[in-house]
């Protein structure tokens, strides 16, 4: 059971006893004048419980009303002087907050330099030298491997000026992908077709450094200017086609595995530190 029933269940029996009670009395004092006449006693007794239970109805509606009246007079002057308080602090609140706010603001505006946009001209100058000498520095380490790879092939097929030449002109030309190669005049000492020497261009432009200024087109022209006896029947169209045969020797295609650039020598060949 509910505990505001419950209570309610008591104060009704608190207060019916109490008006059993007091008819009790009452039916003793009147039922006297009438020699104690049990009728007389039944209607006094239930004339007072009725009697009782009236006047408490009736006290309990006038106390009510009285107190409903109290709450609704000054229960609007309570929420008039809360609603007039919060107002007040919606008023203070803002004046409050917005002087740290303000503050913050000036503090950290203090604090915070301007952003440069615009680049220290020494700092520009440090940077753009320091990436071109490393640009060079790698450069210079694959001609240093190329020159290698020429000297292990080259000596099989040309003399030793004509293997001088050719690696005098490929350096030049790995610095500058136009450069224009100033064409061998001695005979190869090996006599052999262009197939082999259209690899040998291949497999050095695979490691140039800017390889996308080193197209077909580009190898092509420089491998016909470099050996114009060789390639003196072959057009531009045919010499771009350089991995026709790529097993044939003396110099086979070699590519690059999983992105390195190392040539590929054969077992027991010792590279140059």
């Amino acid at each position: 059971m509910d505990s505001s029933v419950k209570d309610k269940h008591i104060i009704l029996g608190f207060i019916g006893f109490t008006i059993c009670l007091i008819s009790f009395f009452i039916t003793l004092i009147v039922a006297e004048s009438f020699n104690q006449d049990n009728f007389v006693r039944l209607i006094v007794f239930l004339c007072s419980n009725l009697l009782g239970w009236l006047f408490y109805l009736s006290f309990q509606t006038i106390i009510f009303d009285t107190y409903q009246l109290y709450k609704i007079k000054f229960g609007k002057k309570e929420a008039k002087e809360i609603a007039t308080e919060a107002v007040a602090l919606q008023e203070e609140e803002p004046q409050n907050t917005i002087e740290p706010v303000t503050q913050i603001a000036e503090e950290a505006s203090s604090d915070v330099h301007p952003i440069e946009l615009n680049i220290d001209p020494k700092r520009h100058e440090e940077i753009r030298s320091s990436y071109e000498d490393e640009q060079d520095k790698e450069n210079e380490r694959r001609i240093r491997m190329v020159v290698e790879y020429i000297h292990f092939y080259m000596p099989r097929i040309a003399d030793e000026e004509t293997v001088n030449h050719i690696c005098n002109e490929v350096s030049n030309w790995m610095n500058k992908n136009n450069y224009k190669p100033k064409p061998i005049k001695r005979r190869l000492t090996q006599d052999i077709s262009n197939i082999p020497l259209r690899h040998f261009i291949w497999n050095i432009a695979e490691r140039c450094m800017y390889k996308r200024y080193y197209n077909g087109d580009n190898r092509a022209r420089f491998v016909k200017e470099l050996f114009p006896r060789e390639f003196a029947e072959t057009d531009i169209a045919t010499i771009k086609n350089f991995r026709i045969d790529p097993l044939k020797p003396p110099i086979p295609i070699d590519e690059l595995e999983d992105g390195k650039l190392d040539f590929h020598y054969p077992n027991g060949y010792l590279q140059k530190e």
